[in-house]
């Protein structure tokens, strides 16, 4: 507690749990218990950021997203879901588009609640009291914010929902008494809890925030969840390897506040040193096996799509069978290189948290024919030299319809049409958006 003290901590405690038969090892619930009185093990207390695999897990699981899935870390990403909810990220600083491995191994708060958005939050809130969290209040107090941290959980809970991640996806209560039983129910499946495991795993993705020497680095493979409470409340640190989880919270349980610390400074440490201990017994985790329901695919990591000759880094990802990306990143880079992103980025583009020099893609639309463009065939040349060029503006690949009629199939963003008397309407199809135009030919 001596470390912990200089961060005007006076509290913390500990819960493991043998991951297999779901029994409480240890719980340690306080500093001191006969000073305090207190077993902060079992108090509920604000739980930060610790819900967020959880939430991930099941938009993974229902074929939302991939692992790959661009998400957006950007100040107005979400007004259009949450108007009256403005959720922003610790520093105030903000990545633009980032693959949902990164959003949630960085622990970003804007893109856990878009993600959210596609779930639905009740939904999302229901399942996560399948997993064994006991909250307090209904999501009507808690709003879309209980996935940021408004809603309290207690330090064994969460301790035994990890436990369930560490088991391939199964929930399972804890167990105070060895001769206790409780029922065992299978919340998620094997592969997508792997994926999040992975993740959880991923000392590359974290480093963004974290850095390369914070205590979650262990060189072994061990998943580890910080979450730090709004106002620095409580710092919470959660982990296992093979055989069992560590849950640790710090705070104050009168609840004033920590001077200003994070959890991987306040909570991280301890849960190390703890973890650290078990592994002289203990195994670190498997790699992802791929099967038949679990493959990886190289993809760009800029894009999270497949790689192509403008992909100046390239990765390896885990994907569940049927959601690896069919597309190559191509139409996604602009003629220098750069990185072209949907309107939707606009203000960010323009902001200095854009250190990668993106751009925001143009509409989609046809630049040839023009709007209401009329045409005079000319009765003396032959009728094979008299066409017009369809052409559109950042498609990439598009398919050209005439009067509703396939006159191409997957060229390049334009293509030559022999001119006919009559009107005609011209509609270009890409992936990013569908153009019309109306032209008459006499």
């Amino acid at each position: 507690m001596s470390a912990l003290n200089r961060h005007d901590i006076t509290q913390a405690a500990v819960v493991i749990i043998e991951n297999a038969s779901g029994a409480i090892r240890t719980m340690v619930g306080s500093e001191n218990y006969a000073v305090s009185q207190i077993n902060g093990a079992t108090q509920p207390r604000s739980c930060g950021s610790t819900l967020k695999p959880f939430v991930y897990l099941d938009a993974i699981d229902k074929r939302l997203l991939t692992a790959a899935s661009l998400l957006p870390d950007t100040p107005d990403a979400i007004r259009d879901e949450y108007a009256d909810y403005d959720p922003q990220n610790y520093n105030r600083h903000y990545l633009g588009p980032v693959r949902l491995r990164e959003a949630l191994a960085c622990s970003l708060n804007v893109p856990a609640v878009f993600t959210l958005s596609r779930l639905g939050a009740r939904p999302a809130f229901y399942q996560l009291q399948k997993w064994g969290f006991n909250f307090p209040q209904g999501l009507s107090d808690y709003g879309a914010g209980f996935i940021l941290g408004n809603a309290e959980t207690r330090l064994v809970d969460l301790a035994a929902t990890y436990a369930g991640l560490a088991r391939g996806g199964t929930a399972m209560r804890a167990k105070f008494l060895a001769a206790e039983h409780q029922p065992i129910t299978r919340i998620a499946s094997t592969e997508a809890t792997a994926i999040i495991t992975d993740i959880l795993c991923d000392n590359e993705a974290r480093q963004r925030s974290f850095g390369t020497r914070s205590a979650l680095a262990f060189e072994q493979r061990i998943a580890a969840k910080t979450g730090t409470s709004s106002g620095f409340r409580d710092a919470w640190t959660v982990g296992f390897d093979k055989e069992h989880t560590v849950a640790v919270w710090a705070g104050n349980f009168e609840g004033r506040p920590m001077r200003d610390t994070f959890a991987v400074r306040a909570a991280t440490p301890l849960w190390a040193t703890v973890m650290q201990e078990l592994l002289r017994r203990d195994h670190p985790l498997d790699s992802p096996v791929e099967n038949e329901r679990l493959v990886r695919r190289e993809i760009c990591k800029a894009t999270g799509l497949l790689p192509s000759r403008l992909s100046s880094a390239r990765m390896s990802e885990l994907f569940l069978a049927g959601t690896e990306p069919r597309d190559d990143s191509s139409d996604h880079f602009a003629a220098d290189g750069k990185l072209l992103l949907p309107n939707a980025y606009s203000r960010w583009c323009v902001s200095r948290d854009n250190t990668i020099g993106a751009h925001v893609r143009s509409e989609f639309r046809i630049t040839s024919p023009l709007p209401n463009a009329h045409y005079q065939i000319d009765p003396v040349l032959p009728a094979s030299q008299q066409m017009v060029e369809l052409t559109a503006a950042f498609g990439g690949d598009v398919n050209w319809f005439v009067n509703g009629e396939q006159i191409s199939a997957r060229q390049d963003a334009r293509f030559f049409w022999q001119l006919s008397p009559g009107e005609w309407q011209v509609r270009a199809v890409s992936r990013f958006g569908t153009s019309e135009e109306t032209i008459t030919v006499e």
